[in-house]
């Protein structure tokens, strides 16, 4: 049974729905399911449906004789060692180690993205690398240096990335149903910080499986100008550290649910029966593990994660470059 466009539209919006009217009850609850039991699910079937269309690098979708660009993907692999590198250099061996270059070779896969797919000719090239490194240098004695980083493969692409998605679609299918789940998946965002009903505690297992995000929560509450967000009690105990985790709750479990919503149309499962073996295998293995220890399953899973937020690069340029000459075409 063929599902149209329209259709899978009506789908996110009760998805949508559903995930906000969850994430006001339930808010560390969820993220921590969906981050668990989702979240590998998608990393895995993404990287392999990036992987089907060469990453979106060279090749137009749907034309696998040409291959991927092989020095952006060399570059995505050399971040991913010194990821690892730098957490076994500080969780396990004790050592002092700074993130800044491991965080400044994500930046160079960022703008190098932007270089293959949308900057073609020399110039171009040129220009854009100019002005990367141009906002690098100042950029990198700042505080924000980090915290850009730590955003761009958290928040801003569970959120701003996918709602730059449904936008595209909505403008180049010129579809209602898609202004109208861009709408509700906004209006979602904002009734968090209309809507404040009391805070929901957390447990001790829910603050230790948690952990590893507590900075990004701390982060958004100074971002908003919500609270100081130096202690663990604002993240956990406060009506404003709630109202944040709410909207995280609610971003990430509708990022994964939108992935799949959208299988009869992307067709990421469209693979041969022995990629599907890997990917099913290696997601049960993912939940045994989070099942065994949540922490140790956030730390292993989370290169994974940063490895498909950075393969995913070249499609949000293409997908914001989309979006300007969709508006520009409606503008003349």
């Amino acid at each position: 049974m063929k599902v149209s466009a329209r259709q899978v539209n009506h789908v996110n919006i009760g998805l949508m729905l559903v995930s906000c009217i969850v994430a006001f009850r339930f808010p560390f609850e969820l993220f921590l399911f969906s981050y668990a039991i989702l979240g590998p699910l998608h990393y895995l079937t993404e990287i392999s449906w990036l992987h089907e269309r060469n990453y979106f690098t060279e090749a137009k979708p749907g034309k696998r004789k040409q291959r991927p660009h092989r020095g952006w993907l060399t570059l995505v692999a050399v971040t991913t060692l010194l990821l690892i590198l730098g957490f076994v250099s500080a969780e396990i061996m004790g050592l002092f180690y700074s993130p800044k270059w491991e965080i400044t070779f994500l930046y160079l896969v960022f703008v190098s993205a932007l270089l293959i797919t949308e900057a073609p000719k020399k110039r171009q090239r040129f220009w854009v690398l100019l002005f990367g490194l141009a906002l690098l240098v100042p950029l990198f004695t700042s505080r924000y240096y980090i915290i850009v980083a730590f955003f761009l493969v958290t928040i801003i692409h569970v959120f701003f990335f996918t709602g730059a998605f449904i936008f595209y679609g909505a403008l180049k299918a010129k579809s209602a149903s898609g202004v109208l789940s861009l709408l509700v998946f906004l209006l979602c965002a904002v009734s968090f910080f209309v809507y404040v009903p009391d805070g929901h505690g957390a447990s001790e297992y829910i603050r230790g499986s948690y952990r590893t995000f507590n900075a990004l929560n701390a982060e958004l509450i100074k971002l908003f100008g919500l609270g100081k967000g130096t202690s663990s009690s604002e993240v956990y105990e406060s009506q404003n550290g709630v109202m944040i985790m709410r909207l995280i709750a609610f971003a990430y479990t509708y990022h994964y649910l939108n992935w799949f919503s959208k299988t009869s149309i992307i067709k990421w499962h469209e693979v041969s029966k022995n990629r599907i073996a890997l990917i099913a295998v290696v997601w049960l293995g993912s939940l045994a593990l989070y099942a065994y220890n949540y922490d140790a399953g956030m730390a292993v899973l989370y290169f994974i994660s940063v490895l498909h937020v950075m393969l995913e690069f070249p499609l949000n340029h293409r997908t914001f470059a989309g979006i300007g000459r969709e508006l520009y075409a409606l503008a003349r």
